[in-house]
């Protein structure tokens, strides 16, 4: 498979996955909306429900007292009418009874609108005992004080009190039934309240069961991802751990190619033209009798072979210089900086009196390398009058610092083949590099090295000892 293929069928699994993460989150989001929605409607219904529950038994229970204080006041009255001597206060009771009779008849047209089929038949029942009673007074209302005394007694407890006490009984009856009315409907609200409870549950059960699956299916994928992710920065941990091995071989070839490159240039090169240059020498000698134009020919020719001998020279010495390998990574840099100075006129301060002896090989020709690098750059790009090179060993590692007051640039920026190489060289051991500068303010390059652990000093054997002792 193509990698432009590879790259389409992760495209299109990523997005089968986003789609399939966008439903399930969407399923679960409008279950909760639906459940919170059909909750708050549920619940304002009931409120509404018991509010017009309360009110109406409220309103029953109201009239019902209203009713039956009316009816208590027409039988006082009919008791004041009937058994009062004085016709002044007994027409005065008449004129109240009336006015009860009234407004009972009133306060009982009221009931005529009840919801239920018990509530009508127990309302109906009353109003038929209520007009019974009213009629059982209209005798009354046209007796004269001799009919009142002679059947007012007997009136009022064969016919007042029984009949008011029927009426005031299916009263009470109603005012139950209203109470009974009231139970049940409570026990309704308490019905819908364990439905919306018992819905609530399921869908809670639903949702905790989808966020489940969705849980365990993200989770499979996440460690799927973190699977394949994981074999990826495996690969691409161990291509960079190649790459730096192969740019490691690289730099010792091309190191080991410069060494044999200069010690040819300088063995086999060198000594042929050294002897060429004596030949010459010799030669110009055994003319000496000849005309003077010969000589000078031969004289030129000399000095061309001195001039191609120091640049061979100078060539070996910049592949290699011998000096690292005989004096030491101090001398190396010394003559590097002196050969930069001469050709550019850049001061140059080299301060790297503090080094070990005994510097590994492969540390000195990083450090060289890249204060080498560093030079040229200073000399291509900076613009400097003066470059600071500092080198201080520690136990465990060694610092380089290059600074110089060049232009500077703004960091960070692509470096280019010969940065690069300076990273690169320093990764191989290892180490770090950092470039710091700022536009106008110079350029500071500094590369720390660990240095590999000293072998302790052999302890002398307890034999060796126990002689020197007996010495």
């Amino acid at each position: 498979m193509t990698a432009n293929g590879h790259a389409k069928n992760t495209a299109r699994r990523l997005l089968t996955t986003r789609m399939a993460l966008a439903l399930g989150f969407g399923v679960l989001l409008t279950l909760l909306v639906l459940c919170g929605i059909n909750a708050v409607s549920v619940i304002s219904q009931l409120q509404s429900n018991n509010e017009n529950i309360l009110q109406e038994f409220l309103g029953r229970e109201t009239r019902l007292d209203e009713l039956r204080s009316a009816i208590y006041l027409s039988g006082t009255y009919v008791r004041d009418y009937l058994l009062e001597p004085d016709p002044a206060r007994a027409e005065q009771s008449r004129l109240a009874l009336v006015e009860a009779r009234r407004q009972i008849q009133s306060m009982i047209s009221l009931t005529s609108t009840e919801p239920d089929a018990v509530g009508q038949s127990m309302y109906q029942a009353l109003r038929r005992e209520v007009q019974e009673y009213s009629r059982t007074l209209d005798p009354v209302l046209t007796w004269n004080a001799q009919q009142r005394h002679k059947e007012g007694y007997r009136f009022l407890h064969d016919d007042v009190l029984p009949r008011r006490s029927s009426t005031l009984g299916i009263a009470d009856t109603i005012a139950s039934v209203n109470q009974q009315q009231l139970v049940e409907r409570d026990h309704r609200l308490v019905q819908t309240f364990s439905s919306l409870r018992n819905r609530l549950m399921i869908a809670v059960a639903v949702m905790f069961l989808c966020g489940l699956f969705l849980a365990f299916a993200t989770a499979i994928h996440i460690l799927r991802l973190e699977g394949q992710t994981m074999a990826h920065l495996k690969e691409v941990t161990g291509a960079r751990q190649e790459l730096r091995n192969l740019s490691a071989r690289l730099v010792d070839t091309q190191e080991n190619e410069r060494k044999n490159i200069s010690r040819e240039l300088h063995d086999a090169v060198g000594q042929s033209m050294s002897a060429v240059q004596f030949e010459l020498h010799d030669l110009g000698v055994a003319l000496a009798p000849y005309p003077e134009p010969l000589r000078t020919r031969v004289d030129r020719i000399r000095e061309l072979v001195e001039s191609s001998v120091a640049m061979v020279r100078n060539m070996a010495l910049l592949l290699r210089p011998s000096m690292l390998d005989d004096l030491g990574l101090a001398a190396a840099l010394e003559w590097q900086a002196n050969q930069v100075s001469r050709s550019t006129g850049v001061r140059i301060k080299l301060m790297a009196d503090a080094l070990p002896g005994e510097l590994p090989e492969e540390h000195k020709i990083c450090i060289f390398r890249i204060v080498q690098e560093a030079l040229n750059n200073v000399c291509r790009h900076a613009r400097a009058s003066s470059v600071d090179i500092a080198l201080v060993a520690a136990d465990s590692r060694i610092s380089v610092t290059i600074r110089d007051d060049g232009r500077g640039f703004r960091t960070p920026r692509t470096g280019g083949l010969g940065l690069i190489g300076m990273y690169e060289r320093a990764d191989s051991l290892g180490g770090s590099l950092t470039v710091n500068s700022e536009p106008g303010q110079g350029t500071s390059i500094e590369v720390i090295l660990p240095l590999p652990p000293r072998p302790a000093p052999a302890r002398p054997s307890i034999q060796s000892m126990a002689g020197s002792r007996r010495e």
